[in-house]
């Protein structure tokens, strides 16, 4: 790009200059854990071994460029440990005599009936204590539990066939102590405990859009009143948009009986006080508009399916929340959350309990502490705008879409197209190296039922490869791994939700007893914890080769090889270590699929580390043609590191361009690199003249970011620079000037 003079006159250092900074504070750097970059540049990242490493950088071409600030590729620790993610009540029974809860009567009162698939089916804490070398032996370095908080137990019409209980957890009511179901507050404290010896962390489910349903409406109407008709009012009868006052620390007064679309009560007077902490019990503290509809304003402000709806828009509520989960880490030594319906709650929210959360962790010295929100859907757009809140991740529904599309037979582009859209999560705290990922959930339904659905005249040898390659792509891509429980036991299902929820011990479920699992003749009505199943085997020997190669599997750069095939191809390097790793997956359940492709690696030998044994060589045109038997992953690993080039990396500013007017709150910026080489682009923006801010490094093509911009004022000029490194002590730099309109 053609440059001109910096018209904001600012006195700026060479790049040499900067390298020599850049070095000194990576070494001198006291977090380990990830790389960080606040106020200046920092080169460091943590390896698997857990030491700190640097890259020096140094003035190749250009030293009278402008200074482009250089940082490493964010990584967080938890990306280091696999995730087997269970419903405690379906899993093991360790206690029978905690079925009911203590509560006499029947299901409609306790929620205990294990023939029924809404009702309690008696897992418990003892029996998932009792299991946790199961657990621990495949390989998993941190278990995610459903909602363990004391739950209103059943909700309905006040019939067994129209009724359900709170067997999931998501219909909290008392958020201090275990639900009775599943033990007591000692043996929650005992299973994490036992879990740590085990080097196996615990993340809790969270929920902070609602609560159990306790609060009834006056009128007896629990449809959805838009605030354009039934606007609220406050206590002197103004109206008002809660919108105006999310995340400030003032509230209009609320009259319970005139500010609402619906007056809130309670059926009997004992609902009044069944919540704790004492404060979720204030009716004015939740939105009270009826059920959501799942459109428009409703998704936020609607009650989720008829659950307490609280107004997370009031500064009580914000700092009840941080409150109250900053007790839940402290009380539980936990060391992550799962948030639950994430997208239902409005962003200011997140921008306040999100960091708070971190810091409470960072106080108690969890500074690997992970927080994951689910926000259902496959828009990059939507899932990573919650990730610029201080979130660090969500839960990855783009990539099992696409890992679905995949297995069914499309092609790998599906995967590679999903996986470029990662630059929408990169900023300056995150990127999709952190992003959780799963394929099947008991929601959606289990990967055996995504599978079957997929290809239901398969054979079970089809399907059980079918299974097996899903895992691969889970475990060798970027991100943490998620197993839903019983999918190593080749639990299928008929659908989601209820559909999905299996127990793990000999059920009563008819629902369940007529499922034909994979890879086993076992039938839901056995006890189903073999370790010899081949799927139990498959993820055991996953987790134990992902450890092994951890640099590149889970700290290194993943960089996709887009194929018009039923193949999808991809290369995994570590930053320091540079020895290419190339990764293929054939769909076709038939056909053996050739996949040519130019490695990084533009010499020598590839060899095989997992699937059927080959040596491919690189030829003269730097490229190596690979064939991918059916249904089979293919990894192979290059005999020497990816050569330097003899020039220096070539970058070029491809958007904005020089005098370009920003229109939007979240901007794309995009730079064009040597196609021939690994390089890391560090995108950085100076502010009216101010020194740059890193805002973001991307480390495979394409290489972009996206910049939010919303609290920098109309009108502001901007320096966008991007400096590329290679990783071995060559660097560019271009830049572009902007100007930001109204957005």
């Amino acid at each position: 790009m053609a440059r001109r003079a910096d018209p904001l006159g600012s006195n700026r250092r060479t790049v040499a200059l900067l390298a020599v900074a850049v070095l000194a504070a990576a070494c001198s750097s006291t977090t380990p854990d990830r790389a960080t970059t606040g106020s200046g540049p920092i080169v460091a990242a943590e390896d698997p071994t857990g030491t700190t490493t640097s890259t020096s950088v140094e003035s190749v071409d250009q030293p009278d460029e402008p200074v482009g600030p250089i940082a490493a590729p964010i990584r967080h620790p938890s990306s280091h440990r696999p995730i087997y993610f269970v419903m405690p009540d379906r899993f093991a029974n360790g206690d029978p005599s905690n079925d009911t809860a203590g509560i006499d009567g029947g299901p409609l009162d306790h929620g205990f009936d294990p023939t029924r698939k809404g009702f309690h089916h008696g897992g418990d804490l003892a029996g998932l204590t009792g299991k946790l070398d199961y657990i621990a032996d495949m390989g998993f370095g941190a278990i995610w539990i459903t909602p363990p908080f004391t739950n209103r137990y059943v909700q309905g019409n006040g019939t067994l066939d129209g009724s359900s209980s709170s067997y999931h957890g998501y219909w909290q009511v008392d958020f201090t102590t275990i639900d009775p179901h599943l033990g007591t507050n000692d043996e929650m404290h005992d299973f994490i405990a036992a879990a740590h010896n085990r080097d196996i962390h615990v993340y809790f489910d969270i929920v902070v859009n609602h609560t159990g349903d306790v609060i009834s409406y006056a009128d007896q109407d629990y449809a959805y009143w838009a605030q354009s008709a039934r606007p609220y009012l406050d206590a002197d009868g103004n109206e008002f948009d809660p919108a105006d006052f999310a995340g400030r620390d003032t509230f209009p007064e609320l009259d319970p009986a005139t500010s609402f679309a619906h007056e809130p009560v309670f059926a009997s007077p004992e609902l009044a006080t069944i919540k704790a902490p004492d404060w979720l019990n204030d009716v004015r503290l939740y939105h009270n508009r009826g059920d959501s509809t799942f459109n428009g304003e409703s998704n936020t402000y609607g009650d989720f399916f008829g659950l307490d709806d609280l107004f997370t828009e009031h500064p009580l509520v914000v700092d009840g929340m941080i409150e109250l989960y900053g007790d839940v880490i402290e009380t539980w030594d936990i060391d992550g959350f799962r948030i639950d319906t994430m997208k239902h709650v409005n962003h200011e929210f997140w921008a306040a309990f999100a960091p708070a959360m971190t810091a409470k962790a960072s106080e108690l010295g969890k500074d690997d502490f992970i927080m994951f929100g689910e926000v259902f859907g496959t828009d990059p757009i939507l899932q990573s705008s919650f990730t610029n809140l201080g979130v660090p991740a969500t839960l990855d529904f783009i990539t099992s879409s696409a890992i679905d599309i995949h297995l069914a037979g499309g092609a790998g582009t599906v995967l590679t197209e999903g996986f470029d859209d990662d630059d929408w999560f990169t900023d300056l705290d995150n990127n999709a190296s952190m992003q959780v990922t799963f394929f099947g959930n008991h929601d959606e339904g289990r990967m055996g039922h995504l599978i079957d659905r997929s290809s239901p005249n398969a054979s079970d040898d089809e399907l059980l490869a079918k299974a097996r390659m899903g895992l691969d792509l889970l475990w060798f891509t970027r991100g943490a791994p998620v197993l839903y429980y019983g999918d190593e036991q080749g639990f299928t299902g008929d659908g989601g939700d209820q559909l999905a929820r299996h127990d793990m011990f000999a059920s009563q479920t008819p629902e369940y007893l007529d499922d034909d699992l994979i890879g086993t003749d076992a039938t839901a009505a056995d006890d189903n914890f073999d370790t010899g199943h081949p799927l139990y085997r498959h993820v055991t020997a996953l987790s134990a080769f992902r450890a092994e190669h951890a640099a590149a599997l889970v700290d290194g750069a993943q960089i996709g090889h887009p194929l018009d095939s039923p193949v999808f191809a991809m290369s995994r390097l570590h930053r320091d270590e540079r020895i290419e790793y190339l990764v293929f997956t054939n769909s076709n359940p038939v056909l053996t699929v050739p996949a040519r492709i130019n490695p990084l690696t533009s010499t020598g030998t590839f060899t095989s580390l997992w699937g059927p044994e080959m040596t491919v060589l690189v030829d003269d045109g730097g490229e190596v043609v690979v064939e991918v038997p059916p249904l089979t992953t293919v990894m192979l690993v290059a005999d020497a590191p990816v050569a330097p080039s003899d020039d220096a990396p070539t970058i070029r500013l491809a958007r904005p361009a020089d005098d370009a007017t920003i229109p939007t709150v979240r901007y794309r910026f995009e730079a064009e690199v040597d196609a021939d080489r690994y390089a890391e682009v560090t995108f950085a923006v100076a502010v009216d003249g101010g020194e740059p801010q890193i805002v973001g490094v991307d480390d495979a093509p394409p290489y972009r970011v996206y910049w939010p911009n919303a609290d920098i004022p109309d009108n502001a000029t901007i320096e966008v620079l991007a400096t590329v490194a290679d990783g071995t002590g060559r660097t560019s730099v271009d830049s572009a000037f902007a100007t930001l309109g109204e957005r």
